[in-house]
């Protein structure tokens, strides 16, 4: 199976979302990994820092929302694959899966605008504002959202988000 890795700014959600369609791909965020400097988010200077996520490849037949931060970098610190009940994020340097333990207004079966997640240390909060109008096989762009991670100390970072569903239709 041909793979290709693509590596995209927020801006090009369009070309991203046909080649996501068109092929297996990995998908990353800014320029090759090799160019790009480790990102770190710690907007309200306490609690988890969230760091890039890497590049994963999507099986065929896959649809995951990715979310990037709304900072220069545009760091992506968000996937979920809409077939799964978990999410990930890479929090103080650690991949952190989290169980989904609530979810209401479904745009389509798996994909919600908000969520709420949970781990034995965190909890996460997603709120997103999806583009009307676009399907899976159009990809979905989200251009707002915001997510929300309580920690076990009670602290919070609260990181505005935008993203794409994309699918693996190949």
């Amino acid at each position: 199976m041909l793979s290709k890795t693509i590596f995209c700014k927020i801006e090009l959600i369009v070309p991203v979302v046909i080649l996501l369609s068109a092929c297996g791909v990995d998908v990353g965020v800014g320029p090759h990994p090799s160019l790009r400097q480790p990102a770190s988010i710690q907007p309200n200077g306490t609690g988890a820092v969230l760091t890039t996520l890497p590049p994963r490849e999507m099986e065929k037949g896959e649809c995951a929302v990715f979310l990037w931060s709304e900072e220069s970098s545009r760091p992506l610190v968000y996937v979920q694959n809409i077939a799964s009940e978990q999410s990930t994020m890479l929090i103080n340097q650690k991949s952190v899966d989290l169980a989904r333990d609530g979810a209401s207004d479904m745009i389509i079966p798996g994909f919600y605008a908000q969520q709420s997640f949970k781990s034995d240390t965190t909890e996460l909060i997603v709120r997103l504002k999806p583009e009307v109008g676009r399907n899976l096989y159009e990809g979905i762009k989200i251009p707002s959202g915001v997510l929300t991670v309580k920690n076990q100390d009670q602290s919070q970072n609260i990181l505005a988000v935008s993203g794409l569903l994309g699918c693996n239709l190949s």
